[in-house]
């Protein structure tokens, strides 16, 4: 394969870089090249909604980091995972299509400085991405590439989870996708006619068929080359060759909130201590590189019920009869999403905004044997909304095979720890209302169940993992110690941005997939702004 230099070299192809590749070549006369580290994501197993979900924790599509032990898990380290294939997170996920609240991004706005990205700025964005598959609204785009569905597969207790919301005094929300999150409500999914919508799919799918684009996959970056202070290419690896490709205009750095501040650092931004620890040259001293990094937490609570859930479903004849009935209908349990409705409650009733996140599935897992429980069941998911604990991403080497080092404090912050604890005795609250009460047979995990605030805290240290949403790591603000400014552009480099979750500077309260799409949309614009007025 011939590879020849760009205008724009975009380095990651996942939710946000695959967005920045398809706008940016639709110029026929910039030529951009994307270099994606993992495979295509083509083939009927990327397709199929469910099948995405069974290549996290495979090599071949999932980075499959491991932090360092986490004191505020009582010393656990685990796996974070991230989408090593073209669409990246958007490959591999739930499908959840949330935007968060209008007060998350006002906040980024108003109080941190990211001019141009309050909610009336970035609301146009969402709908620009979207093809909407329902009933006609103003709040959701139709011309868009990203199909969003209502799930095939509903669950009736998905319903009822909303009617005991209703009795437990939360609002039910009609139109959650308006900027309001403040109640209960049913899913959209990132789903188009009954297939996974990852942004491959979305975005890249027929752009690849642009000959000013190039998609490079198995290519996996090194470095940004700068020059006088400006980005000039990137240095990379592909089929056992090093390269090094130009950038005539711009490099942008996609590579996800875990990737990203370890792809700027091999190339010189970040803190200079840590740089030199590593032998790397220091180009800009830039000590917030790797910081802020945030993640949502994420505790069972289970319950077995007295009607049948997705559980009943995983049985052989009748996985096969779902399998078919995919494969013809595009319908059935492999079209299921992992989160059918959710709750935003108040752990303490004088706050002003929810300050935890409930998710809900209609399937059961059993811990002992690693998958589907015998009994029928439903969990919650229980987050922080917008939590408030920290950690960061170092360089572990020099050498990007190695990976990052993931050094967080996933409840770290006693502010964090206190909501949860009150949360899951709301959660509690919630099925012990009529409308689900009467279908609750037994609260199954947590196991054994705790009996005072100091058990429940030990539980969710014990039991907890993430929510998959890591974000902030190259922070942008309208502060000079920010990484990027508000029009995503690298401080002190020229001709370099990052254009992904990472630059989030306060984590949406909200799944992570639709913002980081907008963040592409929004970026790609900031881009093609810039170039015109410079032209």
């Amino acid at each position: 394969m011939r590879i020849e230099d760009a205008d724009y070299v975009i380095i990651g192809g996942g939710a946000a870089g695959s967005v920045v590749a398809n706008r940016l070549s639709g110029d026929p006369s910039i030529r951009v090249v994307l270099l994606e580290a993992g495979p295509a994501a083509d083939g009927f197993w990327n397709k199929m909604p469910s099948g995405g979900l069974t290549r996290m924790n495979k090599p071949e599509a999932d980075w499959c980091h491991k932090t360092e032990p986490d004191p505020s898990l009582n010393g656990r380290d685990m796996v974070w995972n991230a989408g090593r294939i073209l669409g990246g997170g958007s490959a591999i996920n739930g499908m959840v299509y949330i935007r968060g609240d209008r007060s998350d991004y006002d906040q980024w706005a108003n109080e941190l400085g990211c001019t141009g990205w309050s909610w009336s700025d970035v609301f146009p964005y969402f709908l620009k991405s979207e093809k909407f598959q329902g009933t006609p609204s103003q709040t959701h785009g139709t011309h868009g590439p990203l199909g969003v569905s209502a799930p095939r597969m509903q669950h009736p207790l998905a319903e009822t989870f909303i009617d005991a919301c209703e009795e437990y005094g939360l609002r039910r929300v009609e139109d959650y996708c308006a900027g309001d999150v403040d109640g209960a409500f049913k899913m959209l999914a990132t789903q188009d006619n009954g297939q996974r919508a990852s942004t491959a799919r979305a975005f890249l799918d027929d752009a690849m068929k642009r000959s000013n684009l190039q998609v490079v996959t198995g290519a996996l970056v090194d470095r940004v080359t700068i020059e006088n202070g400006r980005a000039t290419g990137v240095k990379f690896e592909h089929e056992g060759t090093v390269h090094t490709l130009g950038a005539r205009r711009e490099v942008i750095v996609s590579g996800g909130s875990l990737q990203s501040p370890v792809i700027l650092m091999r190339s010189g931004i970040g803190p200079a201590d840590q740089l030199r620890e590593h032998g790397i040259d220091v180009v800009v001293d830039a000590a917030e590189v790797g910081k802020n990094l945030q993640e949502h937490i994420s505790f069972a609570s289970a319950f077995e019920v007295n009607v049948p859930t997705w559980n009943n479903l995983f049985k052989p004849l009748k996985l096969a009869s779902e399998f078919l009935k995919y494969l013809f209908l595009r319908k059935g349990l492999m079209t299921m999403i992992p989160v059918e409705a959710m709750a935003y409650i108040r752990s303490k009733p004088d706050l002003g905004f929810p300050d935890v996140k409930l998710s809900l599935g209609l399937m059961m897992f059993d811990p002992a044997k690693g998958g589907p429980h015998e009994e029928p069941g439903m969990v919650i998911f229980q987050n922080v909304a917008k939590p408030e604990s920290r950690g960061e991403i170092r360089l572990r080497s020099a050498n990007p095979s190695d990976g990052p080092l993931i050094d967080h404090r996933l409840i770290g912050d006693p502010q964090d720890m206190a909501a949860m604890v009150r949360g899951v005795k709301k959660v509690q609250e919630i099925f012990a209302q009529p409308a689900l009460g009467k279908h609750v047979v037994r609260q199954v995990l947590p196991e054994p169940m705790p009996q005072s605030d100091a058990e429940w805290a030990d539980a969710i240290r014990n039991r907890s993992g993430i929510g998959f949403h890591p974000v902030g790591t190259c922070r942008m603000g309208g502060d000079e110690a920010s990484v990027v400014d508000p029009r995503l552009r690298v401080r002190g480099v020229e001709g370099l941005r990052v254009v992904d979750a990472s630059i989030m500077p306060i984590m949406p309260a909200a799944n992570t997939n639709a913002p980081s799409i907008m963040v592409g949309e929004k970026g790609a614009d900031l881009i093609l702004e810039d170039a015109a007025a410079f032209a």
